[in-house]
């Protein structure tokens, strides 16, 4: 009996090793049994994927027809004989970049830095800070919220303008758009000036 009980607490004890081993910390409180007394603060441990998922970057990928729709925020990775591999991008940190399918989506928010033989580069621009730039390719998408300010023959330079102050005025090409809240204050021979409203 006396061994048994033993082996039962070590049992016990391996398996909390095991389990704290892996995983972070975090606290919560918790309210007394009788209702009177202070609350009670409690220590558990949360598993470090975990973690990662609650931010909301999952990077699941499938396998799906090749006749399938891709569904919205997914890229193509790669494409076989029948079939094509997708990737969810939503929760993508900002800065990270995916080698995707030369026709796969583009998702909101994300730009296309490169063109390569076998697919593209692409970048995720949410989170980014005002006045971030990024070159792009000539046909990439333009986040909401930036302008271009720059064009050359096969690439731009966009910038973001989400948070300028209110009365900021930038010179930007004459073919970029003006985000929401933003007027039009003027031409020059290299582009045109907006002006931001927001306040």
């Amino acid at each position: 009996m006396f061994k048994n009980s033993v082996f039962s607490a070590l049992g016990v004890a391996l398996f909390a090793t095991i389990l704290t081993s892996q995983v972070q910390a975090a606290e919560v409180n918790l309210p007394a049994n009788d209702g009177k007394s202070a609350p009670t603060t409690v220590r558990w441990q949360a598993d470090s994927s975990f973690a990662a998922k609650a931010k909301g970057w999952s990077s699941e990928e499938k396998w799906i027809k090749k006749s399938s729709a891709v569904p919205q925020g997914w890229v193509v990775i790669r494409e076989d004989l029948g079939s094509k591999l997708i990737k969810n991008t939503e929760g993508a940190p900002f800065g990270e970049e995916l080698r995707v399918s030369k026709y796969s989506p583009v998702p909101v928010g994300w730009v296309v830095l490169r063109d390569e033989v076998a697919g593209r580069v692409i970048k995720c621009t949410t989170g980014a800070s005002y006045r971030q730039e990024f070159t792009v390719t000539k046909f990439s998408p333009i986040p909401t919220g930036w302008v271009v300010l720059r064009e050359n023959y096969d690439s731009k330079t966009i910038m973001n303008a989400n948070g300028a102050p209110y009365g900021t005025v930038l010179l930007v090409s004459k073919y970029s758009p003006i985000p929401a809240g933003w007027v039009y204050d003027g031409q020059q021979v290299t582009g045109m000036y907006i002006k931001n409203m927001n306040k």
